[in-house]
């Protein structure tokens, strides 16, 4: 039988691709009809993802330790059918306090559920000495559904309108990817007879361990100097990506090409190759943290991001405009690989879920705080300043990052640091 690792991984980035494109890539796009239609601020738009992020890193603390104990499969289901249910539920939203409601729950629950906590913790459970390069590419899904689908669904929203693509992207969930799940996903190699990266000398010890107690994580370093690095760079990167399309406008930058026979926006085109930026940051982070140290690859992330962040105050050409936004898709696209990575290193396949989950009591009152200020600021016309702002917590998130120090352990008797 042939190995069913990497068939995690291309289920992984098939789950990314839909979940993070469907709740956050395709959401710019929605701004104007959302705006004309509710009556919303811009301001008040960015709060929806806002509360998402806070809503689903809270209830990421719950599902991690779920998936820590219980079958990854099972939960990815019943995520799938709750992310459905709230897809199907914006395209009927008739005010912007049903749509913040709505992010704030099925999405933020349905979303991790079916996406990234639950691929991440299934993956682990296939990978460790490869599990950097299997994070990094099960992850593209993540970076390339920026690319790909601004570009699709920019003109079907003009086509079938705002409601019927949510609808779509509903039918996508419930008619393709719950089937993939049922069909095909293996919890653990154990399950078939076979053992983590196809290794036929392997060490299972840590197959059967039991999580820590989800309090023993504070007793580490390790845990806080991750959480806290990642913290800032989740609140920087929010900021400036989900701006970036109303700030290529404001530059100027609204000329519309023909491409294949799609009519593409300057402002799409340099928000899908922020994305694609961050595809390419996935592997090549992915490849670099199974070869070094942790801090050194995640300290190149952050000084990647804060370059580009910078850059795109400051530059006045689009060509510029374009380079500052691949590079700063370079940095933000390695931040969830490492994050795992780091977390997986320091503790464990066997604990993954539930430090990830525990993890956003540090990461939660920090991550949303970026898309809520650049929104303010947006509105008050200072956004600007705002963008220098991220930029500033990207080079303060490095010098956090530096402190990482994770040593190879025998995870059964971690002890603090």
């Amino acid at each position: 039988m042939s190995f069913k690792g990497w068939n995690m991984v291309s289920i992984a980035v098939l789950m990314e691709f839909s979940v993070i494109g469907f709740t956050f890539y395709c959401y710019p796009l929605m701004f104007t009809s959302l705006e004309k239609e509710l009556g919303a601020s811009q301001a008040q738009l960015s709060g929806a993802l806002s509360l998402f992020f806070i809503c689903s890193a809270a209830a990421s603390i719950v599902l991690g330790r779920l998936l820590d104990k219980y079958s990854v499969k099972h939960i990815m289901l019943i995520g799938g059918l709750i992310f459905s249910l709230g897809l199907i539920s914006i395209a009927y939203v008739e005010s912007i306090f049903f749509l913040l409601l709505i992010y704030a729950t099925l999405i933020a629950v349905g979303g991790p559920a079916l996406g990234n906590l639950s691929v991440t913790k299934l993956v682990a459970n296939w990978f460790d000495a490869k599990a950097g390069i299997a994070l990094g590419i099960a992850a593209i899904g993540i970076s390339f559904s920026g690319v790909m689908l601004p570009i699709l669904v920019d003109p079907l929203i003009s086509l079938i309108g705002w409601r019927n693509v949510y609808l779509v992207f509903a039918a996508i969930v419930i008619f393709l990817l719950l089937p993939i799940i049922y069909l095909f996903v293996v919890n653990t190699p154990e399950e078939v007879n076979q053992y983590k990266d196809n290794d036929t000398n392997p060490n299972i010890k840590s197959a059967t361990e039991e999580p820590l107690p989800m309090l023993d994580f504070f007793k580490h370093s390790s845990f806080w100097f991750i959480s806290m690095a990642f913290a800032l760079q989740f609140f920087s990167m929010g900021g400036v990506l989900l701006h970036l399309i109303p700030h290529a406008e404001n530059l100027g930058f609204q000329e519309i090409w023909e491409a294949f026979g799609f009519p593409l926006k300057q402002t799409v085109f340099a928000y899908s190759l922020a994305a694609f930026g961050g595809v390419v940051g996935k592997v090549l982070f992915g490849y670099l943290i199974d070869r070094m140290s942790a801090n050194r690859p995640v300290m190149i992330m952050m000084t990647m991001q804060a370059t580009g962040i910078f850059g795109l105050t400051i530059v006045e050409s689009f060509d510029m405009f374009l380079i500052s936004c691949f590079v700063f898709g370079l940095g933000f696209g390695g931040a969830m690989v490492l994050m795992s990575a780091c977390f997986l290193k320091a503790f464990g396949s066997h604990n993954l879920g539930s430090v990830r989950g525990i993890s956003a009591l540090i990461i939660v009152p920090v991550q949303p705080l970026g898309i809520l200020i650049v929104g303010q600021a947006f509105d008050a016309g200072i956004y600007i300043e705002s963008f220098m702002l991220m930029g500033a917590a990207s080079i303060l998130a490095l010098l956090v990052s530096s402190r990482i120090s994770i040593e190879k352990k025998d995870y059964p008797s971690l002890q603090p640091q």
